[in-house]
């Protein structure tokens, strides 16, 4: 028995380890406000201990990141030493519900502020307590869930989640929404008997965490959808879902033409004022199939899923991105089989899709037509690809479905080796080129030859 718990217990431990060693590195290697739009994530959190009333009263605090500081050293009495006039700030609490995901590191910040008013002090306190509850509530969400326990620690420690671990984003809140929601949905799924108080405690709290984060983690909701009806008890209602689900395994291709239409009367109604449903239509297979038109697709959205850093200045080369995803297949394959509702499976699928619709639409109306005023853009504007990273859990089901017809035995030990492996290489290479970008002169172009000459200079 002790063997077994061990060897559930080893995944989310690795986890802890490796998070807390890259995340602390991190946190010291990257520079202040390079994260994306951290200055106005800095804005918005500083609002929640302090005397402005809108976002907009302490925009002046959201810098941009400024590389020459980095490279020429100075970034050390620019934004550690020099004090800034946060002094002037009146003390108040402004939380709103819409700021939520923003008080781990307001609380931070507020730390930093008042052992030493510097941008970098205070940055790097909102950091550390942004960190931590990523830590935290990734390390429970990874230990708890029943199945996919590697797929989830792979994915928590991609580059791109380290980097925003190690930021003033709300991205820790929304991943830790994100993790957390699936992992309930593993243990519930598993499930024989009706729920106690504490399991609807738990679904209460997660579908609250869902709803605070963004708007696109509420696709998650559908996960509860398809818990089995017995966690519910014997009653009419629970009786007449169970039918129901029944006529959907039976008449599956009606269901399937059902839902295809419903979609399309969905981008009808969304692409009502611009264009109707065929331009809609349109725009999005220009985001996301016509890489010669969205010139950003490999680079932004697939590059991104996995690592596109800064202010989308560097990235992990296309060769590493896609060994990533194929180690990632693999491990969904070879992961411990666990007898779990085929319609929990498709779901997962359907949540992912939705996801990637969802942020495609707000970042067309809000963005691209409403921001850039791009009226006549026929393609997406702003989608980055880490908007979908945490949703790549919902996809690790199906590697369930397809051990059915691909065998992949690959022992605990060996898993344990190519995580620890994949995971230290993915996260050196981030360090380099971050170090490379933002600490010499000319971005690493010529490291190698400056080595040699440093080298030759110490003998």
């Amino acid at each position: 028995m002790q063997v077994i718990e061990n060897r559930v217990n080893q995944v989310p431990n690795i986890f802890l380890i490796l998070i807390t060693i890259f995340g602390s590195i991190t946190l010291f290697v990257q520079p202040f406000f390079s994260a994306p739009d951290e200055g106005t994530h800095f804005g918005i959190a500083y609002t929640i201990f302090h005397d402005g009333k809108s976002n907009s009263e302490f925009g002046r605090y959201a810098l941009p990141v400024d590389v020459a500081n980095y490279r020429n050293g100075s970034f050390v009495s620019k934004y550690v030493v020099e004090k800034g006039e946060f002094k002037e700030n009146k003390l108040e609490f402004n939380l709103s519900y819409k700021k939520i995901q923003y008080l781990p590191q307001a609380v931070g910040m507020l730390i930093g502020e008042l052992i030493y008013p510097s941008y970098g002090v205070i940055m790097f306190f909102g950091r550390l307590i942004n960190l931590i509850l990523y830590i935290c509530g990734m390390y429970f969400a990874i230990k708890k869930a029943k199945t996919a326990q590697w797929i989830m620690a792979i994915v928590a420690l991609f580059p791109i989640s380290i980097q925003q671990a190690a930021s003033l984003s709300y991205d820790p809140f929304f991943f830790v929404a994100i993790f957390l929601a699936f992992s309930l949905v593993t243990n519930l799924s598993t499930k024989k008997e009706p729920l106690t108080v504490k399991w609807y405690a738990y679904i209460v709290g997660s579908v609250m965490m869902l709803f605070l984060a963004k708007s696109s983690a509420l696709a998650m909701g559908l996960y509860f959808m398809t818990l089995p009806m017995v966690l519910f008890g014997n009653n009419y209602f629970t009786q007449t879902i169970d039918k129901i689900w029944k006529l959907c395994d039976k008449y599956k291709k009606t269901v399937i033409l059902l839902g295809i239409l419903v979609f399309l009367l969905f981008l009808r109604y969304e692409f009502r004022n611009y264009g109707g449903l065929l331009k809609g239509s349109q725009i999005l297979l220009n985001t996301f199939t016509r890489a010669d038109i969205q010139q950003n697709l490999d680079s932004l959205l697939t590059s991104g899923i996995i690592g596109n850093f800064g202010w989308l200045n560097y990235r992990l080369p296309e060769w590493l991105v896609i060994i990533d995803f194929i180690f990632l297949t693999i491990m969904a394959i070879s992961e411990k089989h666990v007898d779990i509702k085929k319609r929990m499976i498709v779901t997962g699928g359907i949540i992912y899709f939705l996801n990637i619709i969802l942020v495609s639409l707000v970042m067309y109306f809000e963005w691209t037509i409403g921001r850039l005023k791009m009226l006549d853009n026929l393609f997406v504007e702003g989608n980055q690809g880490r908007y979908y990273t945490p949703f790549l859990i919902c996809l690790a089901p199906i590697g369930l479905i397809l051990q059915k017809y691909i065998k992949i035995e690959i022992s605990e030990s060996n898993k344990k080796i190519m995580y620890i492996g994949f995971s230290v290489f993915n996260f050196i290479y981030f360090i380099v080129l971050t170090l490379l970008y933002y600490y010499t002169n000319d971005g690493g172009v010529n490291f190698l030859p400056h080595l040699g000459n440093l080298i030759k200079g110490i003998k």
